[in-house]
């Protein structure tokens, strides 16, 4: 099963950075000391707490693929980072508390599940064997918020 963990669109974190307003909603953006490993929604790594700024604002998943949005507070570095392009889970996202939530047209939810850090390509196979599974959405499951997209 061959599949690509997408990160929010680089023009949405370039224009948070530059404008500190939330681009779909424009709510005010803020910045802090990282109190939290997050991760970073550009490039998925984890903050380092106490040490780097990071900037909270409001994010849409589901713009562009569905009517009904689902906003969600995310965090992204304060400074530029390269947005995740590797092959394969994101490292720094193995071991943090995770969902995974199939969809299909339209958001409709058809299967969340914690993920298994044991056997993560497995997983996401065995999801995306339905053929009603059009992406999967990484949640973190103590915050609730969205991290990441995954698409085949």
């Amino acid at each position: 099963m061959t599949y690509k963990v997408i990160p929010i669109p680089s023009e949405i974190a370039k224009s948070v950075r530059e404008t500190m307003i939330s681009p779909q909603y424009k709510h005010t953006a803020f910045a802090s000391i990282a109190t939290g490993y997050g991760p970073c929604r550009s490039c998925l790594k984890v903050f380092d707490e106490g040490t780097e700024e990071r900037i909270l604002f409001t994010y849409n998943s589901f713009e562009g693929l569905a009517d009904l949005p689902l906003p969600s507070p995310i965090f992204i570095h304060k400074d530029e980072c390269k947005s995740f392009s590797e092959e394969g889970f994101p490292r720094d996202l193995v071991n943090l508390p995770l969902l995974f939530e199939a969809f299909g047209e339209n958001s409709e939810l058809i299967k969340r599940e914690k993920v298994d850090i044991e056997d993560i390509k497995t997983q996401i196979g065995e999801l995306f064997d339905s053929e009603s599974v059009k992406y999967i959405n990484i949640r973190n499951s103590e915050a609730g918020c969205f991290v990441a997209r995954i698409e085949r």
